[in-house]
């Protein structure tokens, strides 16, 4: 008899770990737990493509549904789980059936944090995290004119970009003194900046809203820089947190998310974690981290996958991230908020800009933006010089005559 596997969780680290898990093991049950009525799916495209029309959902399925009859995984969709019973291992989902498990593995991901308003009901905030939501922005935007955005990090910014398209009046809205503050160097912030304005999205930093009236299906938006915005259409981007409600009655360890070491065990033997949810600690940097990447929930999810079955693979991936929007492609790899000396290199937009983030004359990270195709090579090196940590001439780093696979 093979170990009962059960993964909670239906996104992209739940399904490369039942990847990795099949490829080596055909005797283990597997059994995948998750809320949406979809297949696992990768979700970047919602807020690009997909909300463009450019792309149809079942394209964005990462493994279709032979793949899952041929490899024998019970697949449990639009299902809750209602308790986690460490004790006896157990799960208790809806109806109050329990499923037993000798491993589990916990990808819940996260949600997006919640905004209230004074005056307005929660629907009458549009987010986006899933197909449901996605579509439903797709229907309402179509049928409006005047589009407001509450938040200008990387979701609220690539809504705007993507909704732009159809020529509608959009407005974004960004508490923070930048965009994408919480991650991206202000010189890199500011040429995404001015290209929104160029493509007529009105974009107010160091801002936040004093009061929004409603008269009904219209909306009247006081700012504190003494604007005032009519819109049909409201759509928040401020963020997210990890979906651990599910675990605060157990045991497990919180902080952040789910505190995981470098292979993926949480707290609890036999149980473990990968994605969104996890704060995880990171061997090269000797520090907790979380990440939210569809990246890093992908290797994340492989990695786990593995140490389920007994291969204790230590998970040290140099962290990256994209963002695309309008026809420049934005990349991070790396930390870049531990350094002693930043080195730019490259001066123009249509050949691409890259600020490197040094510590002790090592790469800690970088940051690049540029036309699509002109700085994910560099990038990807970037990140391998930070693996390797080596010492690096500032010098050099800086000159694009000087290619990065010769420093």
């Amino acid at each position: 008899m093979g170990e009962n596997i059960v993964i909670v969780g239906g996104g992209q680290a739940g399904a490369y770990a039942i990847n990795s898990i099949r490829k080596i093991n055909t005797d283990c049950y597997i059994t995948l737990i998750s809320e949406e009525t979809e297949l696992p799916y990768e979700r970047p495209p919602l807020s690009k493509e997909c909300i463009k029309g450019e792309k149809k959902y079942q394209d964005c399925i990462i493994f279709d549904k032979s793949y899952y009859e041929k490899n024998n995984i019970n697949l449990n969709l639009n299902t809750i789980v209602e308790d986690v019973d460490v004790k006896s291992s157990k799960i208790k989902i809806f109806q109050n059936t329990d499923v037993s498990f000798d491993k589990l593995l916990i990808c819940t991901g996260s949600n997006n944090k919640k905004i209230k308003i004074d005056g307005l009901m929660e629907n009458d905030i549009f987010q986006l995290r899933n197909i449901d939501e996605c579509k439903k922005i797709m229907n309402k935007s179509q049928a409006v004119e005047n589009i407001l955005i509450i938040g200008g990090g990387f979701i609220g910014l690539e809504i705007a970009s993507s909704l732009s398209k159809f020529k509608k009046n959009i407005s974004v809205i960004e508490i923070g003194k930048q965009l994408m503050g919480r991650v991206i160097p202000k010189e890199i912030a500011d040429i995404m900046l001015v290209k929104h304005k160029k493509n007529n999205v009105n974009i107010f930093v160091d801002t936040q809203i004093l009061k929004i009236l409603k008269s009904g299906n219209n909306y009247e938006v006081r700012l504190t820089n003494g604007k005032i915005i009519k819109s049909e259409m409201i759509i928040a981007g401020i963020g997210v947190e990890p979906q651990v409600s599910l675990l605060k009655e157990t045991t497990i360890r919180l902080d952040n998310g789910i505190l995981t070491n470098q292979f993926c065990n949480t707290s609890i033997e036999n149980i473990y974690a990968a994605g969104d949810v996890c704060n995880f600690f990171h061997p090269s940097y000797n520090k907790y981290i979380r990440l939210e990447s569809w990246q890093h929930a992908q290797k994340h999810g492989s990695v786990a996958g593995k140490n389920i079955i007994g291969k204790n693979i230590s998970y040290d991936e140099v962290p990256w991230m994209w963002s695309n929007q309008y026809d420049y492609n934005l990349q991070l790899t790396g930390i870049t908020n531990d350094y002693d000396s930043i080195v730019k290199r490259g001066s123009n937009i249509d050949e691409g800009i890259i600020y490197f983030y040094l510590k002790n004359n090592k790469i800690r990270g970088a940051c690049g933006i540029g036309k699509f195709g002109k700085i994910g090579k560099e990038i990807k090196l970037a990140g391998i010089l930070s693996k390797a940590k080596k010492e690096i001439n500032e010098n050099k780093l800086s000159d694009v005559n000087q290619k990065l696979q010769k420093i």
